[in-house]
């Protein structure tokens, strides 16, 4: 699926409404942009974090900052893109 938008005179775009309802984008929402092979990848930053306590079981190095756990997701984010198989790198295009 892919949607086309116009850059505006100062670099802002405005993501379509079925893109953000499809993301469960909502207002104050996070995103970031990555370049991966010449194309602009939008991953949303939208997890919450409460619904995930305890999941993996105790961290080993005792519990995290707020910080140090928005920094690990910001240098995560679209990684998960370059790690995909062809198959679906093609189906996402």
């Amino acid at each position: 699926m892919g949607w086309e938008v116009v850059v505006s005179s100062k670099g802002q775009v405005t993501l379509p409404k079925d893109m953000r309802e499809a993301l469960d984008l909502r207002p104050g929402d996070q995103v970031v942009y990555s370049i991966i092979d010449g194309e602009v990848v939008l991953t949303p930053k939208n997890v919450d974090f409460n619904d995930l306590a305890g999941l993996l079981g105790k961290p080993p190095k005792g519990r995290a900052t707020l910080e140090e756990i928005d920094e690990t997701v910001s240098k995560a984010a679209g990684h998960n893109v370059v790690d995909t198989d062809d198959d679906q790198a093609d189906a996402a295009a």
